[in-house]
């Protein structure tokens, strides 16, 4: 889970494809972490569309902006 994490911070928009890509790991797995996330309240899809969902970590963007204050 140490690699999700990192990956969401390195990249905090992106696709299952990308992360599936990015962390070497099978897609249906990415979809997992994802869909374990989403319910978590840690990654929102924002494209609506039911294939080719793009993903925002909301809360990463929250770290950030506060670094930033």
């Amino acid at each position: 889970m140490g690699a999700v994490v990192d990956f969401l911070f390195a990249k905090p928009i992106f696709s299952a494809k990308q992360m599936a890509g990015n962390l070497g790991m099978p897609f249906k797995t990415a979809r997992q972490y994802i869909e374990k996330l989403v319910q978590a309240g840690i990654l929102r899809e924002i494209t609506g569309n039911a294939r080719n969902q793009i993903y925002r970590a909301d809360e990463v963007f929250g770290v950030l902006d506060s670094l930033q204050e």
